[in-house]
């Protein structure tokens, strides 16, 4: 029986900010809901308030977005997409870390937390050696974002890593942190500015 071989795909710079461009663009475009809820008390002072919480509401689901794909295709990362049967968003079984990722510290109600953390254990009660992160790319604020913050949870007898800003932001990017990040957001700027 012959032995298969097996080769890393090797890590391109270039080829994934291509990617990663043509990708952010798709989303961007992803049509939009434009339907507001209905209260018999509107009026066009409210309705034009909840246009613009819809379109940011819209817009921060989309920047979410963004960023699972930015992470979740960087060197030795999987995005899992939506359905994956671990439930997890990122996976990397080279650097041994799955990972559920908010983009803000808020984005998660109790439950929500409580059911993501669950699959996390769930997650690091069949692979021990894993380090399972529930990770948030941004503070409340953009002092806590950019100092950014590692502890420890525990959570139905196992220890879950909560990452938070800067700090997940550079397990993941490592030295490439500062170039991706601007990269994304000049992508996003020059989505907005050509489509506006």
């Amino acid at each position: 029986m012959k032995k298969q071989k097996y080769f890393k795909k090797m890590f391109i710079m270039e080829n994934y900010l291509q990617e990663m461009e043509r990708k952010i663009q798709m989303i961007l475009s992803s049509e939009e809901k434009t339907v507001l809820t209905y209260d018999i008390l509107d009026n066009e002072f409210t309705k034009k308030n909840k246009y613009i919480c819809l379109k940011e509401k819209q817009h921060q689901m989309k920047i979410g977005d963004i960023w699972q794909v930015v992470l979740g295709n960087y060197d030795l990362f999987k995005d899992l997409g939506v359905g994956h049967e671990t439930g997890l968003d990122i996976l990397s079984d080279t650097r041994k870390i799955a990972m559920e990722l908010k983009n803000r510290t808020n984005t998660d109600n109790g439950s929500s937390k409580k059911a993501n953390l669950d699959k996390l254990a769930r997650f690091k009660k069949e692979h021990p050696d894993y380090m399972c992160i529930y990770g948030n790319v941004n503070a409340d604020n953009e002092a806590k974002t950019l100092k950014g913050n590692v502890k420890i949870i525990h959570h139905d007898g196992v220890e879950i890593h909560h990452y938070v800003g800067m700090e997940l932001l550079t397990l993941i990017l490592g030295e490439n942190t500062p170039i991706i990040i601007e990269f994304v957001k000049k992508t996003i700027n020059d989505f907005y500015m050509t489509h506006s």
